[in-house]
């Protein structure tokens, strides 16, 4: 008999498959939504609750509201995303919280989950090696495991071309609260100065976007669905961030690696997990760096296009198969 599986999230949205390619889900749902779909074609049932209204089948993964979980049914592994509270809703025999932050005990207490964590014993599943390590002894007492996360298989297969050379563009296509500060300063002083070809973009949810920011040839992206990001990528050189302290997985990054779009990055936070140094873009060490590796990947046509070439053979590495998988292995086999 097949296995069963519930995957609960903790927010207030509804959504379910088919928004898969909207504008509106994070890398967390995006990435379950995945994950569901990989499992069920391992013959794993998966039922998906969100806050939707309309229950509805997508590509064999059963979406339904959580308010309307049936107790009555005991699932082999209950999924919860970052909170334990939700394994209140359902019966199963094992239970796994789908951690997306590094969760320090004050945040762990101030979200009230300190004793549903105790009843409910759940093991802590982290995206990647600096998760893990962050997490603290106390908020995985009951054990925790690294299993990663992996891009849509669309990033896969679109098609790369190889002699391409995109125009003297950078892309910083994450929250303006993630150093973008940081990243401008290093643009004005010490990158822009060498070419007023060069230009940066970033996301349009910067504060204050002024007329200084425009005439350092750093422009506003227009945000699309998820396919025009794709065709959007494909139009740069190199994605410039920094990296923060706040990130697990860095989705954003391993999409543009499988694009063939190299990393520019101190590789603070999660982002040292995404870089292989001079395979898939550059970890630096100090602003010089920064900027010299990026100053170098739009000026050098022949430098950029060496490296998009190393990073194309490597592109399929780390897919959802192979994570599903992990997760029979870890959750569903004993």
């Amino acid at each position: 008999m097949p296995k069963k599986i519930i995957i609960i999230d903790n927010t207030d949205l509804s959504y379910d498959g088919e928004d898969i390619n909207g504008k509106t889900l994070r890398g967390t749902e995006t990435s379950l939504i995945l994950l569901s779909q990989h499992l069920v074609k391992k013959d794993i049932n998966v039922d998906y609750c969100t806050n939707t209204s309309n229950e509805k089948i997508v590509n064999n993964v059963k979406y339904l509201n959580k308010k309307k979980i049936d107790k009555n049914i005991i699932y082999d592994l209950a999924i919860a995303i970052s909170d334990s509270n939700q394994f209140d809703l359902v019966k199963s025999k094992k239970k796994a919280i789908f951690s997306v932050s590094n969760q320090p005990f004050e945040k762990f207490l101030r979200k009230k989950q300190f004793f549903s964590f105790l009843k409910h014993k759940p093991t802590v599943v982290t995206l990647c090696n600096y998760q893990y390590e962050k997490r603290s002894f106390i908020t995985s007492f009951f054990g925790k495991k690294m299993i990663p996360i992996a891009v849509d298989p669309i990033f896969l297969n679109t098609d790369i071309d190889l002699n391409y050379i995109p125009k003297k563009k950078v892309v910083y296509n994450i929250r303006s609260n993630r150093n973008l500060d940081w990243l401008i300063d290093i643009w004005c002083n010490k990158i822009f100065p060498v070419s007023n070809k060069f230009e940066l973009y970033i996301t349009p949810n910067i504060i204050d976007y002024s007329d200084k920011l425009k005439s350092n040839n750093i422009f506003l992206r227009k945000i699309g669905s998820r396919s025009e990001m794709i065709d959007e990528l494909k139009e740069y050189r190199a994605l410039t961030y920094i990296g923060h302290k706040s990130d697990i997985f860095a989705l954003t990054c391993e999409e543009s690696v499988k694009l063939c779009l190299p990393l520019v990055t101190f590789g603070i936070g999660s982002i040292s997990d995404r870089v292989k140094h001079y395979e898939t873009g550059f970890l630096v060490k100090n602003d010089q760096e920064f900027a010299d590796y990026t100053i170098k990947l739009l000026n050098d046509d022949e430098f950029y296009l060496q490296l998009k070439k190393k990073m194309y053979k490597a592109r399929h590495e780390n897919n959802w198969s192979d994570i599903a998988d992990q997760w029979i292995d870890n959750f569903l086999k004993y």
